[in-house]
């Protein structure tokens, strides 16, 4: 993997400000040993909520909205509008060392899209187009495309072959340029195997 400049420096001037409403996508998972404690799946982000019950939405992607903490690197959202939704995102392929791996978007044929790897999970809200939940900042590689007539476009990385990459996490996300409006997808997450 190659060392690539942040990306989304534009995104960068719409800085957040604390507790504000916050959009963005991803899976619902609970925290294991707990009870009715929630995350966004490949995220730091706790979610609660007194609307909803989160039990419901445990395994499903979905679209939120809710009022954010302002903490960047312990977010947590009280969860105030919530629908199922399908997933645009993943890393598909394994994480295998040596081998290819895929950022996979689902997404209407014409859809210009832009995947982005990091080493650290992160939460930069940015309004319309939803929420940056990776580590800009700790971007390792990032692809481009165009989705085809199967709505469906695949880009693909090596994982290098070097044991010293054993046990590593790392966190995707994309956006979704359709027209004049980016949408950000749902993150995923994967860790470098033998």
């Amino acid at each position: 993997m190659r060392h690539t400049a942040p990306l989304f420096p534009l995104f960068l001037l719409a800085l957040p400000s604390p507790a504000q409403e916050v959009t963005l996508r991803g899976k619902v998972e609970d925290v294991q040993g707990t009870q009715n404690q929630f995350v966004l799946d490949c995220t730091a982000a706790a979610l609660t909520s007194t609307q909803f019950d989160l039990n419901a939405f445990v395994g499903l992607s979905v679209e939120l909205s809710g009022t954010w903490n302002g903490s960047s690197t312990a977010p947590s959202l009280a969860v105030t509008a919530i629908a199922t939704t399908d997933e645009s995102y993943e890393i598909g392929g394994g994480a295998k060392l040596g081998e290819i791996s895929v950022q996979r978007f689902a997404a209407a044929p014409g859809t210009a899209v832009l995947g982005l790897l990091s080493l650290q999970p992160g939460f930069l809200p940015l309004g319309e187009p939803g929420t940056v939940l990776i580590d800009l900042g700790q971007s390792v590689l990032q692809a481009s495309g165009v989705v085809g007539g199967s709505g469906v476009l695949e880009l693909p990385f090596l994982i290098p072959n070097n044991p010293n990459l054993l046990g590593l996490d790392f966190y995707g996300q994309g956006a979704l340029i359709a027209g004049a409006g980016v949408t950000l997808t749902n993150p995923d997450c994967k860790t470098v195997e033998d």
